[in-house]
């Protein structure tokens, strides 16, 4: 090949490459804007389902034990009394990857509400913690098309709700949760396993008894400032 033919291609392939950063770059900053709107509007409905009857007012994001750990501070009146209430964003490794939540709890550190913003379980085992129970039946989906007995919140994330967040919270295997178990599981606050996939379980408890102890290192924190 001669000189001019390998300065040629030089040129020609260090031009393809400048094309290719360019757009690569050019695409990222403009699709950059609408993921990061569309990830606040999905805490957004997070926060609104975790903290139900409380208004969010303040977000915070401190360092504890070397790592950011992100809390919003929720209020509401009730019977003139004004009532505190905190969200926190939680992670923990799970199956496939990590499995990350937010978690509302009151002042007495009960669980408002849990649910998972992102995980990589496996589908039909793990996955199944954002699994969306429905009541519908047979004639419903093919007859009446009553898409309204469909349930809203996945029944792995729902049995959270009423447990203490700062105590230990077990784990049973009684397949999957329902309502009559509700009692039962508070009164020893525990939840049932995803059957096949105890590994996701404990990720989502663990993150769950981690956040909380940041949650109140943070307003410690938070106090002697």
């Amino acid at each position: 090949m001669k000189y001019s033919d390998i300065v040629k291609t030089t040129i020609i392939i260090s031009v393809i490459g400048f094309i290719s950063a360019f757009s690569l770059s050019f695409m990222k900053k403009i699709t950059q804007e609408p993921i990061a709107k569309q990830e606040q509007e999905k805490k957004l409905e997070a926060l609104a389902l975790v903290l139900p009857g409380y208004t969010v007012q303040q977000e915070k994001t401190v360092t504890i034990d070397d790592t950011p750990f992100t809390y919003w501070i929720a209020t509401k009146e009730e019977n003139r009394i004004v009532k505190k209430a905190w969200a926190f964003l939680t992670e923990k490794k799970g199956y496939g990857g990590p499995v990350q939540s937010i978690v509302g709890v009151d002042e007495s550190n009960t669980i408002l509400g849990f649910t998972i913003l992102s995980q990589n379980e496996t589908p039909g085992l793990g996955a199944r913690c954002v699994e969306v129970a429905s009541n519908e039946t047979f004639v419903d989906h093919f007859i009446t098309k009553n898409l309204t007995s469909k349930e809203e919140v996945s029944w792995f994330q729902e049995q959270f709700v009423g447990l203490n967040a700062s105590k230990p919270i077990a784990i049973q295997k009684k397949g999957n949760w329902h309502k009559e178990m509700k009692e039962e599981l508070i009164q020893h606050n525990a939840v049932t396993a995803i059957t096949g996939a105890t590994i996701t379980t404990k990720a989502v408890t663990q993150s769950i008894e981690e956040g909380i102890q940041k949650l109140h290192k943070a307003l410690t924190l938070q106090e002697v400032q």
